[in-house]
């Protein structure tokens, strides 16, 4: 590892991985439950949304230290309907309940067609699009939704009511993957604590202050809320989310949702997966090449005077992926060394 200048550090792609095990597995989670959390913290930061990255890692162990996470747990997968697989998570690791409701639910892809997972009682997931990805890398289709707490306030409003309640969809392709990711915010919550951590300011937009008023401090905006993306669009596209993915699996809606980012409340937001299987549709046997031939469309179309080139979803992170892989991962020296005392703690 390397440190470019006093406030950052660069580490590896595996050195990361192999820090987040061992402080897991110290605290007692199996060897699948660390390997799966481990993967999804660490590609969040390969691709450059240290927001669901390794400064996510404190806030889980003191959740375990609390039990208000249950490791090495059994979580409960139960057919409620033909398509509809119900998932009571045990308040185990999120991304271990959810990787292991979708390998449950992807054997009965091939004879249904879509499966709906529906999740409860399991914590923060972390970066969805990375299970989009995963899934269209096995030639599903994938439409992710999962809640917050109450971070953002309404289109008009100024007190913080509804989640940044994100959505991603994975599709397969002949080249890499389309994958869309967005929060319904304008931004999420852990940007702004990465920009804290970072001493930087935030941009105009992404917040307002406890009296209603825009911010760039990062500091008076984790005391207001966040803003809509789009204004009235994500404030409805969030209500929405939080419905599907929140009261649908029997989890919280709104200020009830809690547990996703502190170290005191038991987590109650749901998660909802839809898996779809090309093969079942239509246009299934010619997709993923007519996929890959218009994202290529898109790609080579004009640029607007002032952009080097036309981009799709997905592909500034995958790009930054890359360079990451072969030159390592930036981090704030923060967010590393609490990782480091974490792990000579145990």
């Amino acid at each position: 590892m390397t440190f470019p200048h006093e406030t950052s550090i660069v580490v590896s792609a595996d050195d990361e991985r192999a820090l987040i095990v061992y402080v897991l597995t110290k605290l007692g989670a199996n060897q699948r439950e660390s390997l799966i959390q481990a993967d999804v913290l660490t590609e969040a930061d390969l691709r450059g949304h240290h927001s669901h990255g390794l400064q996510r890692l404190p806030v889980l162990a003191a959740r375990i230290r609390k039990r208000l996470i249950r490791v090495d747990v059994a979580p409960d997968y139960v057919w409620t309907a033909d398509s509809v697989l119900s998932v009571d998570g045990k308040d185990g690791l999120g991304p271990f309940v959810a990787e292991s409701a979708m390998e449950l639910a992807k054997t009965a892809l091939e004879q249904r067609g879509i499966i709906a997972v529906a999740i409860r009682n399991s914590s923060h997931i972390g970066m969805i699009g990375y299970y989009c990805e995963k899934r269209a890398r096995e030639g599903f289709l994938c439409i992710a939704m999962t809640e917050s707490e109450a971070l953002v306030h309404p289109h008009g409003g100024t007190k913080a009511l509804v989640g940044t309640n994100p959505i991603a969809i994975g599709i397969p392709s002949d080249s890499a993957p389309f994958v869309f990711d967005m929060a319904t915010s304008t931004s999420a919550i852990g940007k702004i604590y990465a920009s804290k951590h970072r001493g930087e300011q935030i941009p105009l937009g992404w917040a307002i202050d406890a009296a209603g008023n825009p911010t760039t401090n990062p500091d008076d905006a984790l005391k207001g809320s966040l803003t809509p993306a789009a204004g009235p669009k994500g404030y409805g596209l969030g209500i929405s989310i939080g419905i599907l993915a929140g009261l649908l699996p029997g989890g919280e809606i709104g200020r009830l949702v809690l547990g996703t980012l502190d170290t005191e409340s038991r987590c109650t937001k749901g998660d909802l997966f839809l898996l779809l299987n090309p093969a079942a549709f239509a246009g299934g046997p010619t997709l993923t090449n007519r996929v890959a031939s218009y994202l290529d469309e898109l790609r080579h179309s004009p640029p607007q005077k002032g952009c080097e080139n036309v981009i799709v979803p997905g592909d500034r992170a995958r790009q930054l992926r890359e360079e990451r892989l072969r030159s390592g991962i930036p981090l704030p020296k923060e967010v590393w060394l609490a990782a480091e005392r974490l792990k000579d703690e145990l």
